[in-house]
């Protein structure tokens, strides 16, 4: 974490809470940020997962870990989850609380698929995780599961972030009332133009509450709020 303590990481996780829930996103208190638990959790990731390359950060890693475990989603869903690594940090969050839960990660590569799904043997039993080869939109169009925590992290050569606008439609008839939706890379200079079509979208649609960027790292990640 270059100069910062762990007491600075997590004065900057919770600080990111805070900002979320003064904007609205956020209705019920937040505990801070324990890392004792996120460190257990990443005992269970780091050491075992296999991870070609990534761009979540550490501090992105604690983020995704503590809104989970914060908000307790009974539904997961992660589209473009890649090798898995990310879409961890979110189930070893849920992992810290009560009850089961079920998550569904789909990606349209096969190869990463079956790598995300050897990884993810290291965290234990979740419930159902169900780690799909699949164009998210397809997959989507045909769920009847409703989401309560949305990730969108698809990123394929010809089309970039284009398709996060696309996916966001097709799961807007499947979101919880309360789910949040986040949306990773929108400070990536290189996706401007796409991340301004995704923005321009949530904000003429009314079901769509407050939307926060939160600048955690140089990718950074949008977080929404269904009204």
């Amino acid at each position: 974490m270059n100069a910062l303590t762990q007491r600075d990481v997590g004065a900057i996780v919770d600080a990111s809470f805070a900002i979320l829930t003064s904007c609205g996103i956020l209705k019920r208190p937040v505990p801070s940020f324990e890392p004792s638990l996120y460190e257990a959790a990443q005992g269970r990731i780091e050491p075992h997962f296999e991870v070609p390359q990534t761009t979540i950060s550490p501090l992105m890693r604690r983020f995704l870990f503590h809104l989970a475990r914060a908000t307790q989603p009974q539904f997961i869903y992660g589209a473009g989850t890649y090798v898995g690594f990310a879409f961890a940090w979110l189930i070893g969050g849920r992992q810290v609380g009560d009850g089961d839960f079920n998550a569904r990660g789909v990606d349209c590569d096969s190869a990463a698929t079956i790598i995300a799904r050897r990884n993810m043997t290291s965290l234990g039993t979740i419930g159902t995780l169900d780690l799909r080869v699949a164009d998210a939109m397809i997959d989507l169009e045909s769920s009847s599961d409703p989401i309560d925590l949305l990730f969108i992290d698809v990123d394929a050569v010809d089309t970039r972030k284009s398709l996060y606008t696309d996916i966001l439609e097709c799961a807007k008839p499947h979101l919880s009332s309360g789910a949040l939706i986040l949306a990773h890379d929108p400070l990536v200079a290189a996706f401007r133009n796409d991340f301004e079509r995704f923005f321009t979208y949530i904000e003429n649609q009314d079901c769509f509450g407050p939307n926060c960027i939160l600048p955690l790292d140089e990718c950074g990640i949008s977080v929404t709020v269904v009204r």
